[in-house]
């Protein structure tokens, strides 16, 4: 399987794959103009191993032109792979519910040569609200009113990130007598919008009362039929980026005091988060890495038994924003945005710095990082003093590594097993992965 799925999920090649396996663009009706591969996410377990099941989920963003009509635009694809013996009755039953033509192709497309169902978004197995989320028309009788177009303006949306069967997030441009205004929308499969919902609430009021605080885009809205959430666009530019300029150390001062703030002030929502869960979590990530590749379990067994007995913590629990990294920042030039509000917790307070770190130190493209990730340890450090609890700070890091190395297995994409090795090394070092100092930080 993993044969036949790899031209699909590599970059250089997956144009050329998915234009020969499908037959408008093998027939050369629709030509490919290039492929993204946006999103990959591996399943497994013995039992779908030992049964046969769904091996791998992909998301990919296509540039396309219409052979006959010579339009281009952009097509996403959600394909997913699976192991053994093609579930076919499964495959025709969800074929039935795709109710909505793509711009470009066809709703569902079954490829059982390839183990492979293909669906074109707006369609999706799970969200039977995305048609209408991404149909400006459609979706104008369901945003809040201040949303709705009046006569004359036109609506562009275009997909910015599709988790499948999960969200899918979208930009809308509201163009009226020559002024565009832009705006993001995210439309949930289930329930989550609620939380998301007061979650941005909350972070919206309090960074009106604090100035040092994270930034969000205004909030606008939600549309409970289709299960969306709408706030205003922040102009920014990439926090990873900005890390790496001469002005960094500033904003890595800034990021820890932010994230300090967050933790006293942000929304006190969402599940609590026991070290004995995340214990578990760490043997499940273990087996998982085991299944997909023996070496694994050797490398990710030492870090299993030192997360085996948490440290007792001597901090109270906080609010946890529980996607904490770098990538989902921006910076105006004034403050730092924050981004995604889906996974707020309840948890210990060195629960996010960790995962920041992590992601950090695992980070492949150019930049000192592993300076960046002492710089921003040092300066939350000396923003809390001495109720920072080094114990358990090392105890989340190793954890959080951990779960990057079972992130990269997921994946699943070229050069997963040496990013995972990677990670499990740092894992295995904890707190001595970073610099003993961090790098000297002015307030």
């Amino acid at each position: 399987m993993e044969e036949i799925a790899r031209p699909f999920v590599d970059h250089r090649l997956a144009a050329a794959t998915l234009a020969a396996a499908l037959p408008a663009y093998r027939e050369g009706r629709l030509q490919i103009l290039s492929a993204r591969v946006a999103q990959s996410r591996r399943r497994i377990s013995r039992r779908l191993l030992r049964e046969g099941g769904m091996w791998l989920g992909v998301v990919w963003q296509l540039q396309v032109r219409d052979g006959v009509s010579g339009e281009c635009g952009e097509q996403w694809l959600y394909g997913r792979f699976y192991h053994g013996p093609a579930p076919l009755a499964e495959w025709t039953r969800e074929a039935a519910g795709a109710g909505c033509v793509p711009r470009f192709g066809q709703p569902v497309a079954l490829l059982p040569d390839a183990g492979l169902v293909l669906w074109a978004l707006p369609n999706d197995p799970v969200i039977s609200a995305l048609g209408t989320f991404l149909d400006p028309l459609a979706a104008a009788a369901h945003v809040p009113t201040s949303l709705r177009p009046d006569d004359g303006t036109r609506v562009v949306a275009r997909i910015v990130r599709h988790e499948p069967e999960e969200h899918c997030t979208a930009r809308f441009q509201v163009i009226h007598e020559g002024c565009t205004k832009a705006l993001y929308g995210k439309c949930y499969a289930d329930g989550r919008w609620r939380d998301a919902r007061d979650g941005l609430d909350a972070l919206w009021r309090h960074a009106g009362r604090d100035p040092l605080a994270f930034t969000v885009g205004r909030p606008l809205g939600a549309s409970p039929a289709l299960g969306a959430l709408w706030q205003e666009e922040v102009q920014g530019r990439p926090l990873a980026a900005e890390l790496r300029a001469p002005h960094g150390k500033r904003l890595v001062v800034r990021l820890a005091d932010a994230l300090y703030r967050l933790q006293r002030a942000g929304p006190r929502q969402g599940r609590r988060e026991p070290p004995a869960e995340s214990v578990g979590l760490a043997r499940k990530w273990h087996k998982k890495l085991e299944l997909a590749d023996a070496a694994l379990a050797e490398a990710s067994a030492p870090v299993l038994a030192r997360l085996a007995t948490p440290p007792l913590r001597s901090t109270a629990d906080v609010t946890v924003h529980g996607d904490f990294h770098v990538d989902q920042m921006l910076w105006t030039g004034e403050r730092i945005a924050l981004f995604d509000y889906d996974n707020f917790a309840i948890g210990s307070p060195l629960r996010d710095l960790a995962d920041c770190i992590s992601q950090l130190l695992c980070r492949q493209d150019e930049g000192d990082w592993r300076a960046i990730a002492g710089g921003l340890l040092g300066a939350y450090r000396t923003r809390i003093g001495d109720a920072f609890d080094e114990a358990d700070f090392d105890w989340h890091l190793r954890l959080m590594l951990m779960r990057k190395a079972y992130s990269f297995m997921v994946r699943a994409r070229e050069g997963w097993r040496g990013a995972s090795e990677r990670a499990l090394r740092l894992a295995i070092d904890g707190r001595n992965a970073l610099p003993p100092k961090g790098f000297e930080v002015a307030a």
